[in-house]
């Protein structure tokens, strides 16, 4: 091999080991995930996921939960938006992440930087203001979220880029023997139909009903591929539009509302 060709090669695998990671599978906080309990449950806490909060005032508060098992990893990152008005807010005007551990024990992130990281997946800026890393308690942590002034958080958790399972509810219990129990009703196409806009987007795709509305604005095929989503069943048009990609349905999954009543 020529001097060239093995300088080329060179630059190559130092560029591979700097490039950004997948995006993070988003998950939308509600205005009604108020505490822990109501909020929802991503039941693998290592698997990578983006949990946004937006708030329209102080004293809001906003949930989630996430599990881990021993031996894991907690590792939690507090972004915000490299956007007005988040990247003009002082540090003590950005809502405050509050982390509960099994036991009990409470960790109230500190914002110690203002680290520049781009998203490539949406070509998205965001700010680095606090990182938590520590061996994981078995069982359920609780993350709480505080306003302090009208603005909009991102909480990364999680290192692993593969597909998450997020439960709204309560999260399921194992039981000993088999037992007859209800089919939760669902949604139904009515619910859906009645989200018909850009401001409230639901649509149903394999027989579940997701709420896309914060994916409208932040789709790369831009606003459209989502908005004519809203208010059908969208399982055609949104496997058209994305096949079997992983990227997309790593996204949807995070949107989940739950099942379409039969």
């Amino acid at each position: 091999m020529n001097r060239k060709g093995f300088l080329l090669l060179a630059i190559g695998a130092l560029l591979s080991l700097h490039t950004p990671a997948q995006a993070h599978q988003p998950v939308a906080l509600l205005n009604s995930d108020t505490t822990a309990a109501k909020g929802p449950l991503l039941v693998d806490g290592t698997i990578s996921f983006a949990v946004t909060a937006a708030f329209t005032k102080a004293g809001q508060k906003k949930a989630f939960r996430a599990g881990f098992k021993s031996g894991d990893n907690v590792d939690v990152q507090l972004l915000i938006k490299d956007k007005s008005p988040e990247n003009r807010l002082k540090n003590s005007q950005i809502p405050s992440l509050t982390i509960t551990s099994p036991s009990g024990k409470r960790t109230t992130l500190k914002i110690t930087e203002r680290t520049n990281f781009l998203e490539t997946y949406t070509s998205t800026n965001y700010f680095y203001l606090s990182r938590y890393s520590a061996p994981a308690e078995a069982g359920i942590y609780n993350f709480m979220v505080t306003a302090k002034a009208k603005a909009a958080v991102t909480i990364g958790v999680g290192v692993k880029e593969i597909p998450g399972e997020v439960i709204r509810g309560a999260a399921p219990t194992p039981t000993p023997t088999p037992t007859a129990s209800a089919t939760p009703a669902g949604y139904t196409m009515d619910q859906v139909k009645a989200n018909n806009s850009a401001t409230k987007c639901w649509s149903v795709i394999d027989s579940k009903v997701y709420d896309l509305t914060t994916w409208i604005g932040s789709h790369p095929g831009g606003a459209g591929a989502i908005t004519s989503l809203c208010g059908t069943d969208g399982t055609s048009a949104f496997k058209g539009q994305h096949g079997g990609s992983g990227q997309p349905n790593s996204r949807l999954a995070g949107y989940l509302l739950g099942p379409l009543a039969k």
